[in-house]
């Protein structure tokens, strides 16, 4: 028994052993691939030359593998099938998934969101938690010709890790999750029908690289093509486009690769290429040619390296490529072999342009001065996840271009190489990112030296694939995964590789080389109030930061001993109700040039549209499936909705980036200076307009045409209005506006490009407001005072003092009293950073602790009464005097005495109940979108007319909300009746179909219940929304932006009109 015993101790020991030597291939960091093809660029195998010139690739030897595949969904790994990839297996009874598709939005398993905390414990390389496995099958069909050709399998992204079986044989095994996998299947496929099969890990050891802020879901979420090319092709090709330093000439310099199949194969064998203007008009005046045999059989020296330009073309006084122009010639290759027979030809679209830095810090596109006007993007549709189509992201790029942005960062991760091609197309700049993030775990992997396999690999691939795009500029890193000796080889590689980009990584941060250095280095030194341990790494280009504010942007900029540009990868937090103060960003960073610009976070709100139990649909975050860990509803950052519809966030944005200025020099001989933003492009290219309002109705309107205006400089113009003479007190508004001149790709001729408006410094003589004439009654009760007048009641509480009742002809106006109002619906930075329910919790609280101290009438005028109400509470007086007149007009004055020592106020003014009739709304101030003291500058001062539900602005999850700035009067209208509000100078006000404390207290739209009337808020002032980040003190809006305690004063009308 105890020999027994023994053996069977030493079989479990062995076994337990056998598991650590050889874990699962999931759980391994030295095991990222096995039989995956080298990287490469993107390229397409074409029968001929003038097919591959036009680059359509459904015209090339591409077979796409996308559409419906049997599926089975498993929940733990060891469930899984283990011999689905038999070719006779009988998958009839499987489901059927579409491929591309995140099978998680498809009804198999759990949605999870989370920010930074790992989905499962961190135990790396391995994953505690169960792990779900989807299992794939579909059939193919191959050609008998198609033997002659290689064959390769292409699955553009496949999360996390997965196994590839062809007819039953193992074709590999793949982990990165946003780059190609390719497998050469030329021996394991047959003519006729073939059997694919596919098992996906929903997590991996790689996931540890992949804990970034997003929905973490799963399966094959990119296309899944079948590429064929001749066994001797054109594998690979690096182009570079060398202008010179006079920005005039380049060198058009090609490293290639060819992959052949046996020893020699290639003799004999020729590879030209021709580049071809847009035109498709041939550039070169002769092709360029090699023999492959120099290609494949080219000699590596012991010291230096081999020259990189296996072909080489000077090109004399090419077109440039920038965001602003972005031209693109094709290079076309053909391939012939011993024959002349044409093999396959290739193409590539090739942009000439420049990256360097400036003496001072600049970044430089082709010796120019450039800001990035950037925003980070996640690939997200509210539908289907992570699967995005071709149509998505060509919308995100043309969205971009029509709100200004002129650069995008792919956090977190390679996009879809189409993105890039869109980006090439319509002209932005990308800082491409590697699909590395450990946030989790911080800096743990790149300082182990296991792991330097994938995080090399990761970039590695990164780059071959992406380089040849010229709307790449820069090589990111990753994000947020610490910093370690395995970010600087992989740096390292790439400035070998590729010296054309700057390379970016905010994570590297503290120069130990430095005499300055702190040695606590890591958290201590972040605590500094200059972000810097003194400086960044030597193998960073630039000095990145996250959402540093606007003062401590300034210390950065002026630091003497920081020489390289800086940049916000991050800033900017949109999350909600937010984008605050981005105006003093960016008059800051167009007034240092060593400020290159920033990335907003975040393009996309991260959302998933799903039904509640009662069928209501909604936009989900975090928690929302029941998943656990979650970060709630941190996903929703984006300047555009979930559906990828435009926010007022986004025309702020549009305004603040506009590439043309306007500046008022003597507006009453009609002369403005006009400032070319452009880094590029002329302003001759574009239509100037301009028009003269009275009172925001238009009452002059004319197209001046076009200026010779260069990108960089300015000139003042005089448009010839004549200057409104006028003995009312009208407002008089001069717009200028820029134009596009001709269709673009992302916008139609005529498209608004740039505006601005002036208010005209006319005279008004002061008016005085006639005594009112209308006869009113004034009746006395025991709770109530009432006013009866020309068509109208109303009534004021003799215990509250609340304007309680305000009838016309029948109709009651107030549906709830007219009370005084300092707190708002919570917006997220309200919530998380700013925490106003405890910094500001006395104002909340007041609307129930004011006591009503008096409450007196006065009559001493014919026709008009007077109540003043008093109420107080701790530290704080407030007066609301009413002052109402026989024609139904009621004036209301709030003098407010305020302790200085209490908190900063949300906001000053009064909310009420408004019967639901008046439907319709009109208002003369700042519109037509919502805005906030620190979020008004792209919105217009006109008259704005609109459905009262529209001044609702809906967001997923509900808070304060659809708030428009410097009113002069407010209409709304119903039944043949209209209030009307005019302030004694500008006020600010919202309207909702809710009420305040159901919209601060609902987490989702479905919880919002409409009361059956609106609830109107007038305000003084509302502090603004914030605009840094959302989880700390800096998510409180700018100090200019806040509102003190103390002594104010504050008075409006409400009239019927």
């Amino acid at each position: 028994m105890s020999r027994l015993f023994f053996v069977a101790c030493v079989l479990c020991f062995a076994s337990t052993a056998i598991a650590q030597v050889f874990p699962n291939d999931w759980e391994n960091e030295r095991v990222i691939e096995k039989g995956k093809m080298p990287p490469r660029v993107t390229s397409y195998s074409f029968a001929t030359a003038e097919d591959a010139l036009v680059g359509d690739r459904k015209e090339s030897r591409m077979t796409s593998l996308n559409g419906d595949w049997k599926f089975k969904f498993t929940p733990n790994a060891e469930d899984r099938p283990d011999d689905f990839f038999a070719s006779d297996f009988d998958v009839t009874q499987w489901d059927t998934l579409p491929v591309p598709s995140s099978w998680e939005v498809k009804g198999y398993g759990q949605p999870i969101y989370t920010n930074s905390v790992y989905p499962f414990k961190p135990d790396p390389p391995r994953i505690d938690r169960e792990n779900p496995v989807g299992s794939y099958v579909r059939d193919f069909d191959v050609d008998e010709q198609w033997t002659e050709d290689r064959i390769i399998l292409h699955f553009g992204g496949v999360s996390s890790a997965f196994y590839v079986w062809v007819n039953g044989q193992l074709a590999g095994y793949s982990q990165g999750s946003r780059l190609p996998a390719e497998f050469d299947v030329t021996k394991l496929v047959k003519p006729g029908t073939n059997r694919l099969a596919v098992q996906v890990f929903r997590w991996s050891d790689g996931s540890y690289f992949e804990d970034q802020d997003m929905w973490r879901l799963s399966g094959i979420h990119r296309e899944v093509l079948l590429l064929r090319q001749p066994r001797t092709a054109l594998n690979d090709f690096f182009v570079r486009t060398d202008l010179d330093d006079d920005f005039q000439n380049a060198t058009l310099r090609i490293r290639l690769r060819i992959l052949a199949d046996r020893l020699n194969g290639w003799k004999g064998w020729t590879l030209s290429a021709q580049l071809h203007d847009a035109s498709g008009k041939a550039v070169l005046d002769s092709e360029l040619k090699i023999d492959v045999d120099a290609i494949v059989n080219e000699r590596y020296p012991q010291r230096d390296n081999v020259k990189f330009g296996l072909m080489e073309a000077n090109v004399d006084s090419p077109r440039k490529w920038s965001a602003e122009q972005p031209y693109l010639y094709t290079l076309v290759f053909q391939l012939t072999d011993p024959d002349g027979q044409l093999a396959e030809a290739r193409s590539c679209k090739v942009g000439f342009r420049r990256i360097d830095v400036s003496e001072n810090g600049e970044l430089l596109v082709n010796g120019v001065a450039v800001k990035l006007m950037g925003v980070n993007r996640h690939d997200h549709d509210h539908v289907h996840g992570k699967a995005l189509t071709r149509a998505d992201m060509r919308e995100d790029v043309r969205l971009m271009k029509r709100f200004n942005f002129n650069s995008v960062r792919t956090s977190h991760y390679p996009n879809d190489p189409y993105f890039y091609d869109m980006c090439d197309q319509f002209g932005i700049y990308v800082m491409d990112e590697a699909n590395l993030e450990s946030h989790g775990i911080k800096g743990q992997l790149v300082n182990e030296p296991s792991w330097h396999f994938a995080v090399n690999d990761r970039v590695i691939r990164m780059v071959e694939r992406d380089k040849n795009h010229p709307s790449v500029i820069s090589w990111s890193l990753g994000n947020e995964s610490g910093c370690g000796p395995i970010h600087a080889a992989a740096a390292g590689w790439i400035k070998d590789y590729d010296p054309s980009r700057f390379i970016h990584y905010e994570g590297a941060q503290g120069d130990p080389n430095s005499p300055q250095y702190n040695p606590a280095g890591g958290f201590e030194s972040q605590r500094w109030a200059l972000p810097a341990n003194p400086d960044d790494p030597a193998y960073v280009d630039c000095v990145s930061r996250m959402y540093t504010s606007v003062d401590q942007l300034r210390e950065l900029a002026d630091a003497n001993h920081i020489h390289r540009p800086i940049v916000m990868c991050e800033y900017a937090h949109a999350m909600g109700n937010s984008l605050g103060n981005m105006k003093e960003y960016w008059d800051l960073i167009r007034s240092k040039p060593n400020l290159m610009g920033g990335y907003i976070w975040d393009w996309i709100d991260q959302g998933l549209q799903t039904t509640n139990e009662a069928g209501d649909r909604y936009i989900a975050y975090g928690g929302d499936f029941g998943d656990q860990p979650n970060s709630n509803n941190f996903c929703l950052n984006g300047v555009i909705n979930s559906d990828r519809t435009p926010t007022p966030k986004t025309q702020e944005c549009k305004y603040i980036f506009q590439p043309i200025v306007f500046e008022a020099v003597d507006l009453t001989k009609g002369t403005i200076n006009v400032i070319n933003r452009f880094h590029f492009n002329n302003a001759d290219d574009y239509a100037i307009r301009w028009s003269i309002s009275k009172d925001g109705q238009t009452i002059e309107e004319a197209d001046f045409g076009p200026i010779d205006l260069p990108a960089g400089q300015a000139k003042q113009i005089t448009l010839p209005y004549s200057m409104p003479i006028d003995d009312s007190d009208a407002e008089y508004w001069l717009r200028v506006s820029f134009h596009e001149t001709k269709d673009r790709l992302w916008c139609d001729q005529g498209y608004e490009i740039a505006k601005e408006q002036f208010q005209l410094p006319t005279e008004s003589p002061a008016s005085d407001d006639p005594p009112p004439s209308a006869t009113l009654e004034i009746r006395e009760q025991a709770d109530q005072y009432t006013f009866v007048g020309e068509s109208f009641t109303a009534r004021i509480d003799r215990t509250s003092g609340a304007l309680v009742s305000y009838e016309m002809d029948g109709v009651q106006w107030i549906q709830s009293p007219l009370r005084a109002n300092f707190w708002r619906p919570q917006t997220d930075n309200d919530r998380g950073g700013a925490k106003t329910h405890v910094r500001q919790k006395y104002w909340k609280e007041l609307g129930d602790k004011l006591k009503t101290q008096s409450v007196r009438l006065q009559s001493s005028e014919p026709n008009t009464a007077h109540v003043t109400v008093i109420q107080v509470h701790d530290r704080l007086r407030l007066q609301i005097d009413y002052r109402i007149s026989g024609d139904g007009a009621i004036a209301v004055t709030l003098d407010l005495d305020a302790d200085e020592t209490l908190p900063n106020l949300p906001r000053f003014g009064v909310t009420m109940g408004i019967s639901e009739v008046f439907s319709a709304s009109q208002y003369f101030g700042k519109g037509p979108w919502e805005n906030y003291w620190d979020r008004n500058s792209g919105a217009e001062v006109a008259r704005h007319a609109q459905p009262t539900d529209d001044l609702y602005f809906e967001y997923a999850m509900p808070q304060e909300n659809g708030y428009r700035t410097e009113t002069r009067w407010l209409e709304l209208s119903g039944k043949g009746q209209t209030i009307r509000i005019d302030g004694l100078k500008p006020f600010g006000f919202s309207i909702w179909p809710y009420s305040s404390e159901n919209i601060d207290e609902a987490r989702h739209t479905y919880d919002l219940v409409e009361q059956g009337f609106y609830t109107l808020n007038l305000d003084d002032r509302q502090m603004g929304v914030g605009g840094t980040d959302s989880w700390s003190p800096k998510a409180m809006p700018l100090e200019k932006y806040r509102i003190p305690a103390g002594k104010r004063q504050w008075s409006f009308t409400i009239r019927p009109k």
